[in-house]
């Protein structure tokens, strides 16, 4: 496999951008979650897994590793922390701090190698536990981003407006998102930063075990823009251990591996 190893201040800044990434726009459930294992469609009591990904380069069967992600979970589901890193050493680890409610309240994120505060996410919630506001605050204790949410009457996600502060104008980024019978979210719309105009929407498809098997990406008028296959290999427990994800559904561009430990 081939590491591209960078500086560790480099690293460390591409790194965090991932970090806000996959903290601030992930969208792999957005219908009402008992805990963690139900908002990564997990079976069976997971303890703790650790996913490898990689990138297929041109189209060929050579890959190069590129993250590596750690999680462990308590008994009720709950993440009680997690690590990820990118290329090497380098990394993030994230520790959550719950309430009596069972509601995470704060997430810390800190640097692996030096262990220091990088950002931190606080949540509110609403009286039925819904998520309604999340904020996050960067080593100096600033606000940078603040998330709201609204939701439907089955506590499924129907609006997320964010407001970044670095930005005098307050940029705003708004998404809606529409649900089949199975809760599954089927469409997520994207607007600009003014939160009226399309930008773009997404669709999604599912397999009888509520794993996303197909991604299409829609520009406003209609017109594709990307489409994604997603193909699985499973253990005994119903949880995946290998995803494909096929570019246009043709070619693979990325693969994660699991590997999984279950409580008895």
């Amino acid at each position: 496999m081939i590491f591209n190893i960078k500086p560790k201040k480099i690293r460390l800044i591409n790194l965090l951008i991932g970090v806000i990434l996959t903290f601030s726009f992930s969208n792999c459930s957005e219908k009402k979650a008992n805990n963690d294992w139900t908002t990564e469609n997990l079976n069976n009591k997971v303890q703790s897994y650790t996913e490898l990904s990689y990138e297929v380069l041109e189209r060929k069967k050579q890959e190069k590793e590129f993250k590596k992600n750690e999680k462990s979970f308590d008994k009720l589901g709950k993440i009680t922390e997690e690590f990820v890193y990118e290329f090497d050493e380098a990394g993030t680890k994230f520790i959550p701090k719950y309430n009596k409610k069972d509601e995470k309240t704060e997430t810390f994120c800190y640097a692996i190698y030096s262990n220091s505060l990088l950002y931190k996410w606080v949540y509110e919630y609403d009286e039925q536990q819904n998520k309604i506001k999340d904020e996050i605050y960067n080593s100096s204790n600033e606000l940078t981003l603040e998330r709201f949410f609204t939701y439907n009457e089955k506590g499924n996600k129907t609006e997320t407006t964010e407001r970044y502060l670095y930005n005098p104008k307050g940029v705003v980024n708004r998404k809606t998102y529409e649900y089949d019978e199975n809760e599954n979210v089927i469409r997520i719309n994207t607007y600009d930063p003014t939160g009226k105009d399309l930008k773009s929407y997404y669709t999604f498809v599912y397999d009888n075990y509520g794993n996303k098997i197909e991604e299409n990406i829609f520009k406003p008028n209609g017109d594709p823009s990307s489409k994604w296959i997603y193909k699985y290999v499973f253990d005994e427990k119903n949880n995946w251990i290998k995803k494909t994800e096929l570019d246009q559904g043709l070619f693979p561009k990325y693969i994660l591996e699991r590997e999984y430990i279950y409580y008895d």
